[in-house]
């Protein structure tokens, strides 16, 4: 069986290993992504992209210690005791610079972002304690009537995308799957907070609060991605328990209740708390929390399958998972999106394409994503061409925005507030007070 995963993992000419569990886990269709429907190759496929990741982190984790060899347990030992070494006195730094550190992170994060102005409200908190007593640890137990037996459930299989006539449990196992790919890129984009303080503006402000900062900041974040793969059984337990979780978000109307967008005023005002143990976890916490405002067009619209497919699938054990996996389907994502996507006239035109594409039924979605990362090139181009349709009526959304915020200075206040709310509404988007 080690013969059979090593062959599916690609090292390289690396000497570091992923932990032997994890290892197992991605050779296995019962790990999060195994029989989702955008794998299309299964576990194949997730090892593939875990393992690229996993590179990349080994890669910056050389660049930032000056080690070339980290595969020896004593190495290892030593770089978690130099992680738990800095903590405190970062801990200590920023307590004296808490409002402006916070401020800073919220700045820093929206431009990160891209998001339109006024957008959403942000609310950081760094250095607070983390409530874990809301978190959602394992899947939900469904309802009586919605009970089938094991083997009932160990026989359903996915249906191809040509199936017009889904019964309920399929179009179910279809929405897992599609939230589950959301949460991965939403994990994935959020993964750029964690080095917002590399920014030379952000790390500018960083230095004159204490040139410390950087320079612990990296080595810390390096080290911690590292053990998202090296350290398999402290980050499981760490999922199941909640203990040593240093960051959280929380939305308003988390459960996507009232993103129908019926343009009659019944949005609430999206409200990011984010909390943080340090200036990158809150940086992460803050691009997180503006990633699933987003990632809640995804849902159903239906409301008892909406809390149903998150009941199933947003849990803690779930999220290690989609950080290990989900900045690779970012990048596969970007590579096949086009060129003009990025073009400075369209700046933060990427958070219209993510709205409308969450929206597209799941059936469809998966498709797309599959053609987006797989390894034939054909099928890449034939993502880019349907990326192309989507990009253009994002342009046309993101214009009609900018027309209404334009327009704002010619009419009254409510008028004008009326309009844009009716407009965002459309969306399922509310526009904070």
């Amino acid at each position: 069986m080690a013969k059979k995963i090593s062959e599916q993992i690609n090292y390289g000419d690396r000497p570091e290993r992923m932990d032997p569990n994890l290892e197992r886990k991605l050779a296995s269709k019962e790990n999060l992504y195994g029989t989702n429907p955008a794998f299309r190759k299964g576990p194949q496929d997730v090892q593939r992209l875990v393992s690229n990741r996993f590179g990349k982190v080994v890669d910056k984790l050389k660049e930032v210690t000056g080690i070339q060899d980290l595969s020896s347990q004593q190495i290892q030992g030593m770089l978690i005791k130099d992680m738990m070494r800095r903590v405190p006195g970062i801990m200590n730094i920023e307590r004296a610079h808490k409002d402006e550190l916070e401020e800073l992170a919220k700045n820093a994060s929206i431009e990160e972002a891209e998001i339109p102005e006024n957008w959403v409200t942000i609310e950081p908190h760094l250095g607070e304690q983390v409530d874990i007593s809301n978190f959602r640890f394992q899947p939900e137990p469904e309802t009586d009537d919605e009970e089938n037996d094991d083997e009932e459930k160990q026989k359903l299989q996915i249906p191809s995308f040509d199936i017009e006539d889904l019964t309920d449990e399929e179009v179910f196992e279809l929405e897992k799957h599609k939230r589950n790919i959301i949460n991965a890129l939403i994990q994935g984009a959020a993964k750029k907070g964690h080095y917002v303080f590399q920014k030379p503006e952000v790390k500018a402000q960083l230095d004159r609060i204490n040139p410390r900062l950087y320079n612990d900041y990296l080595a810390i974040m390096a080290i911690n991605d590292f053990l998202y793969f090296s350290m398999e059984q402290m980050i499981e337990m760490m999922s199941q328990t909640g203990q040593g979780v240093a960051g959280k978000v929380e939305l308003d109307n988390e459960d996507g209740e009232g993103e129908e967008g019926d343009g009659e005023g019944s949005e609430s005002d999206t409200v990011i708390r984010a909390y943080g143990m340090i200036f990158p976890i809150l940086c992460h916490e803050i691009i997180k929390g503006i990633e699933e405002s987003k990632g809640r067009h995804g849902l159903p619209k239906e409301p008892g399958m909406r809390q149903k497919v998150l009941g199933a699938v947003d849990t803690l054990a779930n999220e290690p998972m989609q950080l290990r996996i989900g900045p690779e389907i970012v990048e596969k994502i970007r590579f096949a999106l086009p060129d003009e996507m990025f073009s400075e006239t369209n700046k933060g035109l990427i958070n219209w394409f993510h709205i409308l594409l969450y929206q597209i039924p799941a059936e469809e979605f998966l498709e797309i994503i599959g053609d987006a990362i797989s390894e034939d090139n054909s099928k890449v181009k034939k993502a880019t061409k349907r990326f192309e349709e989507i990009m253009k009526e994002a342009m046309t959304l993101k214009q009609e925005y900018e027309d209404f915020k334009d327009e704002s200075d010619d009419e009254s206040d409510d008028e004008s507030d009326d309009d844009l709310d009716d407009f965002l509404g459309s969306l399922g988007i509310s526009r904070p007070k």
